[in-house]
């Protein structure tokens, strides 16, 4: 397990002070105002993300059971405007059963996985400021904070080795423009390297490798879903594997 891999949560405030000075500045979010009340509305009527935190289930959610072989979601000649990631050759993304036959989920769910992407992908290198990528799928304040959380870290000197698996993704749709979205996260395979030695910190497997993440979504005005807010569980026994 990597061992500093755990964002900010819902209700923690930005881990910088002026005690950290650095060469980055304080990473700012806007969300735009229409999606602001849409999403303030919806959470109003529906107390989603942090109700689902302890059991990381939506309502009425479709499972998507993770499929036969692992595939990591890559653009296509079809993918327009797909991002491209770039991961190091020790940093492996699999990602199961990200799909649906609705074009909304579908969309929802791919985005997903390329925040997940993001999100490693600034994991694994010494960090000054944000990557366009986490930017493109992360928005608001929890997005912000996160990312201030990867800079932090990468302070200390420590990046992301191994192998990173997501699996049992559940979506639903809130309403026009806002999704929940769930999964689980196996972190065994995954350790951190002190990045200017090389050395990979090994930890033993455990149920705390185990994650069960929980996101609300929002599409922007270029039509990318956003990760507005999110939680976790951390040894989360029903993301537990063999």
């Amino acid at each position: 397990m990597s061992i500093f891999r755990v964002p900010a949560p819902s209700n923690a405030t930005d881990r910088r002070t002026a005690a950290h000075a650095g060469p980055h500045t304080q990473t700012h979010r806007t969300l735009p105002v229409g999606a602001a009340l849409v999403v303030a509305t919806t959470l109003a009527l529906t107390g989603c993300a942090s109700s689902d935190k302890a059991s990381g289930k939506h309502p009425a959610a479709t499972t998507i059971a993770p499929s036969a072989s692992a595939a990591i979601p890559s653009a296509s000649a079809t993918d327009a405007g797909a991002p491209k990631f770039d991961l190091p050759p020790d940093v492996h993304v699999v990602i199961d059963g990200f799909d649906s036959n609705d074009p909304t989920k579908k969309a929802a769910l791919r985005d997903t996985s390329y925040a997940i992407n993001a999100v490693l992908e600034a994991e694994s290198r010494i960090i000054v400021k944000e990557t366009p990528n986490f930017a493109r799928y992360f928005t608001g304040l929890q997005g912000a904070q996160f990312a201030d959380t990867i800079i932090e870290e990468a302070r200390t000197g420590e990046i992301i080795t191994g192998t990173y698996r997501y699996y049992q993704s559940t979506v639903k749709i809130v309403n026009a423009g806002v999704t929940n979205v769930a999964y689980c996260e196996d972190q065994r395979k995954g350790f951190s390297k002190v990045a200017k030695t090389g050395r990979v910190l090994m930890t033993t497997p455990s149920l705390q490798d185990f994650r069960r993440w929980s996101m609300t979504l929002v599409q922007n005005t270029a039509g990318d879903w956003q990760v507005l807010r999110y939680t976790w569980t951390l040894g989360a026994k029903e993301c537990q594997i063999a």
